[in-house]
């Protein structure tokens, strides 16, 4: 069964949650802009560890830790492209063998994470639409070469990018999630409307909708509009923190048992994919795994 199949078959799925707060919490540190693809040579034990810990708590995917192994980023740290395609395919080689050792009875597949050019965190400072075309296609066609389950376009701040990266993203021929991040009012970073992203994803042909990054109480301002509109899938994996200000705050409310309660009221809503994202653990994900248990035992 391949990941559109089981996109189409299953009712529920879990996804996994962090990786670059995840390696910080257990004493990686990072030094430049390659952020938690450091880890990808150096620590890539830790990494399997960290895969292993999500799939034992019950994703069905796990994603792989390219967030930042694009193009544009290393050619500004004066990386080759041939060095670049050496970081992909070992963070995807890292995932492969994470689910082989584990030995799990369950498929889980494989999601190739690409992420803003720039700082996901400043939508003034994505680039025009060609230029993040041309720069999202050498990264979603490298994923797939590395044999990738389909593409996760992640943390996107600005329309106009998300698009450019879809677009490039759907030349592949794999299926693609596109997610936004939000701030505090429920649009999109850069200040566009939520649902105009959704339907201009929508006519390029994007197989998932998703938002991510984001705390799930500004979820839920936009979620009830969103799921009435939606014809495809949508996807929400949440922080365990939330930014006010430009600041981020811990939301120690905010336990593995109270995001139980909210996936399982998200499942019910209709959302189909809910996983984890900045500061979340693999007990977080523990519980989306509880939530789809108990929906579909009664």
């Amino acid at each position: 069964m391949n990941f559109r199949e089981f996109l189409n078959k299953e009712k529920f799925i879990v996804l996994d949650g962090p990786m670059g707060t995840e390696l910080i919490r257990r004493g990686i540190k990072f030094k430049t802009k390659l952020w938690s693809a450091e880890a990808i040579f150096d620590n890539w034990e830790i990494i399997q560890e960290i895969y292993i810990d999500y799939i034992k708590a019950g994703t069905d995917i796990i994603t792989t830790n390219t967030f930042r192994t694009n193009p544009w980023t290393f050619q500004k740290l004066g990386y080759s492209l041939e060095t670049l395609e050496k970081y992909i395919n070992r963070a995807v080689w890292i995932a492969r063998n994470s689910i082989e050792k584990n030995k799990s009875k369950r498929r889980v597949f494989i999601a190739g994470s690409t992420s803003p050019l720039e700082d996901c965190y400043s939508p003034d400072l994505s680039p025009d639409f060609e230029t993040s075309y041309r720069y999202h296609k050498i990264t979603t066609r490298l994923l797939k070469e590395a044999s990738v389950d389909f593409i996760l376009i992640e943390t996107m701040n600005t329309i106009n990018e998300a698009l450019a990266a879809s677009k490039a993203a759907k030349e592949t021929g794999l299926p693609v999630a596109t997610s936004f991040v939000l701030r505090e009012d429920a649009r999109i970073l850069s200040g566009e409307d939520l649902i105009e992203g959704y339907h201009k994803l929508y006519d390029v042909g994007i197989d998932i909708f998703s938002i991510n990054c984001t705390h799930y109480s500004v979820i839920e301002i936009i979620l009830e509009k969103l799921l009435k509109i939606v014809k495809i899938p949508v996807c929400l994996y949440v922080n365990a923190g939330i930014l006010k200000n430009g600041k981020w705050y811990d939301d120690k409310e905010f336990t593995p048992e109270k995001y139980r309660k909210i996936a399982l009221k998200w499942y019910k809503m209709g959302v189909k994919i809910i996983g984890g994202c900045c500061f979340t653990t693999a007990k977080y994900i523990k519980s989306i795994n509880r939530a789809k248990k108990l929906l579909l035992n009664n």
